[in-house]
């Protein structure tokens, strides 16, 4: 076997795939065993102790790291630094600062006599992560700012943006706003350029938690959100589920309850999916206080019985660390003899074995040459096509996120369009005309009060039924509707929503008929399918002349129900037909009677219609009139069936 290429395998497998690390620093450890080479046997602990600790399985790696240690021999000493380095971060990983400290103060002694600046740099950034964790603020400033210096001379952008980031947290945490913003922007400013800083997001986070602590709400919700793209982009879920965390506490702040509720769900979904479950103990105690805010205390103590559940199971594991920690201290004194008799052994059996060990090697490495090379090609083979997966993965999410954002664009402008005009009209003839009541009240005919205040009614219902459309798609665009389908009679709910369009109807002497050619069961959303029912009910009611017919109705068609909404109104020029669904396109126009609205109904349709699995659609001829359609899915065994179904210190990383 060939230990160099195999010891390459595992440490390439080391950032995605920390199991297959474990798995081929064995096969290492095995034969450098055989002939007892220290070299590889050190590296092959180093791997499983560094695997483990990214599995975050803390005791195994305090394991493999001392054995690593108790291997090293005397011309090993940077390789004795590193794992010193990794039992400090493992330690930390098990709250045992203390130790922590002893093992990095070793490996920072090592590395001075060694002399490379950087990592003596990232040994003082660690000692002061430490010392910031056990609130010590005073020596974390100046372990951090020792660091600093050393990757200034080094001129080492992306660490001193990692020493500017970690000095700005300890003036967060002495309440020196200032400093902290000054420092963070810094930092900010330097890997702003920088598009694969893996930390970016916790940057941007830092900054967000100390607007939020500031009581800058809108500020901080800018960086929470740019911390989340940040997080998407690289698929980072744990960090996608505490920036979402984040942003939902920002928003309880600001009493936006319903934002807040939907981002503390998805937030609670990531955590549960991952595994983290200290994520799932923030969300549900924030959102047992969420609903103590809105008076529901049947929910919140729900949720702090759930919280109260997950600390209990906290503290459980913390109990198993206090074991794995009183077996790390013992491992940590045996260390130092043990290392001396080891070396003493390894000496002795060094000298017993070399001759045999020459012959050995040059045999072995004779008999798995051409295997090496038939594994090395078949793992270049293997990381080209993973890499080339990932490649075409990101691709896809920048994709997606450029549509979302141009989405989101597009809604941003129809909310100002609305708010600007649409809105604010209605709003303005009530004012005006009830202007001219309070100033002219006593000389005013009684049968002109009497139109006025028509007027007013007829301004505020406008304005009212404006108002409800924007809040039902606003909030169905932002993902607080949630989509929640049952099986239901949809000829049933047709009939009801027609009996509530009867005095618009009526008013307009136009007739509204039922064709009830099929009385169908569907499975969708009950409450999105009555808006699209009625939705559609109006529109046709607004483009109808007087004395007019509406006719709806309902049949089964390939496998489908097929709902629709038929007038001989004024219909719809052949050009306009592609701007109806369409957001972008802006596209509205006043009634028969001057009705007038926003064009955000068929958007809204087409939105829940979707949701609901199925397709929206008009047929329609100027000057005859129009049909509009749209599909749910039927009511099956197999439906029925599935409804009834019921910041971690590393050597360069930030805390």
């Amino acid at each position: 076997m060939n230990l160099a290429v195999f010891c390459q395998l595992s440490e390439n497998y080391l950032p995605d795939f920390p199991d297959s690390t474990i798995y081929y620093a064995d096969q290492v450890l095995k034969s450098a065993k055989l002939v007892h080479d220290s070299t590889f046997i050190v590296k092959a602990y180093y791997l499983k102790g560094k695997a483990s600790y990214r599995n975050s399985d803390y005791s195994n790696s305090i394991n493999y790291f001392e054995k690593a240690i108790s291997y090293c021999v005397n011309s090993q000493q940077k390789e004795k630094a590193d794992c010193y380095n990794g039992l400090g971060n493992s330690l930390i990983g098990i709250d045992k600062y203390k130790l922590s400290l002893s093992s990095y103060f070793t490996s920072l002694n090592i590395r001075n006599t060694l002399g490379d600046s950087l990592l003596i740099s990232a040994s003082l950034n660690n000692i002061g992560n430490v010392y910031f964790q056990m609130g010590d603020y005073s020596n974390a400033l100046d372990y951090y700012n020792q660091s600093l210096v050393l990757k200034e001379n080094a001129n080492s952008l992306v660490g001193v943006a990692i020493m500017l980031n970690n000095i700005a947290n300890v003036y967060h945490k002495l309440d020196d706003g200032a400093k902290a913003l000054s420092s963070y922007f810094k930092a900010l400013e330097i890997i702003g350029a920088e598009k694969e800083v893996v930390w970016k997001s916790i940057l941007l986070e830092n900054i967000g938690q100390l607007y939020l602590d500031r009581g800058e709400i809108s500020k901080c919700l800018i960086y929470y959100h740019r911390a989340l793209l940040e997080s998407e982009k690289r698929g980072d879920r744990i960090s996608i589920s505490s920036v979402k965390s984040s942003l939902a506490i920002a928003y309880l702040k600001n009493e936006e309850y319903g934002v807040a509720l939907g981002l503390f769900e998805e937030a609670l979904e990531i955590a549960k999916e991952i595994g983290v479950l200290r994520l799932e103990q923030d969300c549900y105690y924030y959102m047992s206080g969420l609903y103590e805010k809105k008076n529901n205390y049947e929910k919140s103590i729900i949720y702090f019985k759930k919280y109260d559940k997950i600390r209990e199971k906290i503290n459980k594991q913390n109990s198993s660390k206090e074991i794995a920690e009183i077996q790390a201290k013992f491992q940590l004194e045996k260390i130092d003899s043990e290392n001396e008799i080891l070396k003493q052994r390894n000496t002795i059996q060094k000298l017993e074995i070399d001759k045999q060990k020459t012959r050995n090697i040059l045999l072995f490495s004779l008999a798995v040459l051409v295997l090496s090379l038939v594994i090395y090609s078949n793992y270049i083979s293997r990381f080209r096509k993973r890499h080339n997966k990932i490649l075409t993965e990101k691709n896809r999410i920048i994709s997606e996120k450029n549509n979302s954002l141009t989405s989101l664009n597009a809604m941003k402008d129809k909310f100002l369009s609305i708010v600007a005009h649409d809105l604010k009209n209605p709003f303005n003839a009530v004012l005006g005309f009830t202007d001219l009541l309070i100033d002219r009240y006593a000389e005013l005919e009684d049968s002109t009060r009497q139109e006025y205040i028509e007027i007013i009614h007829k301004s505020a219902l406008h304005g009212s039924l404006l108002l409800d459309t924007l809040l039902t798609w606003s909030r169905s665009q932002m993902g607080v509707m949630k989509y929640t389908p049952i099986i239901f009679n949809v000829n049933q709910i047709i009939k009801e929503e027609m009996e509530g369009l009867e005095d618009k109807a009526f008013a307009k002497r136009i007739s509204l008929e039922f064709d009830e050619r099929n009385v169908l069961l569907v499975y969708a959303d009950s409450d999105m399918v009555r808006t699209v029912v009625r939705n559609l009910g109006n529109n046709s009611i607004k483009f109808t002349e007087e004395r007019g017919k509406i006719i709806f109705s309902i049949e089964k068609y390939d496998g489908k129900a097929v709902v629709g909404v038929q007038d001989n109104g004024i219909g719809i020029k052949l050009e306009d037909k592609a701007k109806l669904f369409n957001l972008d396109s802006n596209y509205s126009r006043p009634g028969t009677s001057n009705e007038k609205g926003t064009g955000l109904g068929l958007i809204l349709c087409k939105d829940f219609v979707e949701k609901n699995g199925g397709e929206i659609g008009v047929e329609s001829q100027e000057g005859i009139g129009s049909k509009f359609w749209f599909t749910l899915s039927l009511h099956t065994e197999e439906i029925e069936k599935k409804s009834s179904t019921h910041y971690r210190v590393e050597e360069e990383c930030l805390i």
